[in-house]
């Protein structure tokens, strides 16, 4: 098969799902090569897979709609029996000619032939377009429809939030749609520390994040317990480079910028987190960090968004506010803070939900679905 994705050690664009999901797909049996079509990188660190399987090819450049065509080249001369794009709107960089580009080469697959499934993280018809800095001009919605039509011309298209599927069937009657869960690493090898007040704000960071909200209600809260900290674990998203500056700069007591954390130190990161904040204005699909403090069994306080309460209609939890609410959002973060009771039914809580989305069973709903797609005719 082929995967065409952004890929470690770049960051953001659905690089880090993307090595999570490879990785558990090729431990199957049923998959005999995977060639990842990825984006170059100016990283120094090179991304190594310990599985012999995979074959990493960095062949398109985000941001460069002639480099992005250069992917199908890649694909005819591999013809492989799927291919699998992991894409968003923006996947293909800030540019929306690079990413028109880009998911214009589903039709051309599907034009040469190929089994093609596309895993659909975010639905921007759904979208409220301008918590994103988008315009919603009229040719902003064309685009946008036009660009989803594209993507629905592939024969499998997967989605992570189970509204965004029944939206698109509604709305395009594309009988081809499945709902797979994101995925979640598991690992819960250390309890909360009750002493320790330190609330995690996770992430590539951007307006829709919902920083300065957090930031207002963290001032109260250190009212009342002056020796909470704020750990804010990321970088700025590559399409908003500069972000986090303007908040360094405000010398805020008791709050630590770590910077990107790599894979390897996620789990000490989660371990200092007594409680896993998201204080969204949007959620732009399903939100992967709050699959990740369910992996860690930690609490999570969250912005009340559809795609956050279906996970927990699903079987995670979270304490819901209100977007914006900083007062709401520094009463929740307290509770939390103030009775380990509470806290610790909820991390076992997520725990459970983490273990029923596990990477393996995720890769397993993946290969059902290449398999339907390569024997179904």
């Amino acid at each position: 098969m082929c995967f065409i994705s952004s890929y470690p050690p770049n960051r953001a664009r659905l690089s880090e799902y993307a090595q999570n999901l490879v990785s558990a797909l090729a431990e199957l049996n049923s998959i005999e090569s995977i060639y990842i079509l990825a984006d170059k990188t100016h990283y120094a660190v090179k991304c190594r897979e310990i599985n012999p399987k995979v074959k990493l090819h960095r062949v398109w450049r985000a941001d460069s709609y002639f480099s992005v065509l250069n992917v199908l080249r890649y694909i005819l001369q591999i013809k492989p029996d799927v291919v699998h794009f992991n894409i968003s709107f923006q996947s293909f960089g800030k540019s929306k000619l690079t990413n028109f580009c880009g998911l214009s080469l589903i039709c051309l697959c599907r034009l040469f032939g190929f089994h093609v499934l596309a895993g659909v993280h975010t639905l921007a018809d759904v979208a409220d377009l301008t918590k994103y800095n988008v315009k919603p001009t009229i040719v902003n919605k064309i685009g946008i429809h036009v660009a989803t039509k594209m993507i629905l011309s592939s024969q499998s298209v997967i989605v992570l939030v189970k509204a965004y599927g029944a939206s698109l069937k509604e709305r395009y009657k594309h009988k081809g749609v499945h709902y797979i869960p994101h995925g979640t690493t598991v690992n819960a090898q250390s309890k909360i520390d009750s002493k320790d007040n330190v609330i995690l704000l996770f992430g590539h960071m951007g307006p829709h994040k919902g920083l300065p909200v957090l930031l207002e209600a963290f001032k109260k809260i250190r009212a009342q317990k002056a020796d909470a900290k704020l750990i804010v674990a990321g970088t700025n998203h590559p399409n908003f480079p500069n972000y986090l500056q303007q908040f360094i700069e405000m010398n805020i007591p008791n709050v630590e910028y770590t910077g990107y954390v790599p894979q390897k130190d996620l789990a000490a990161i989660f371990r200092r987190a007594q409680v896993v904040v998201l204080p969204y204005h949007a959620a732009p699909g399903t939100s992967g960090v709050f699959h990740l403090a369910c992996g860690y069994s930690r609490p999570i306080v969250a912005s009340d968004l559809p795609e956050i309460r279906e996970l927990v209609k699903d079987g995670a939890s979270a304490i819901l506010v209100c977007s914006g609410d900083s007062e709401a959002l520094k009463n929740a973060i307290l509770l939390l803070l103030n009775d380990p009771s509470i806290a610790a039914e909820m991390c076992e809580k997520n725990l459970k939900f983490a273990l029923k989305e596990s990477w393996g069973s995720v890769a397993k709903a993946y290969e059902n679905a290449y398999l339907a797609l390569v024997y179904k005719e």
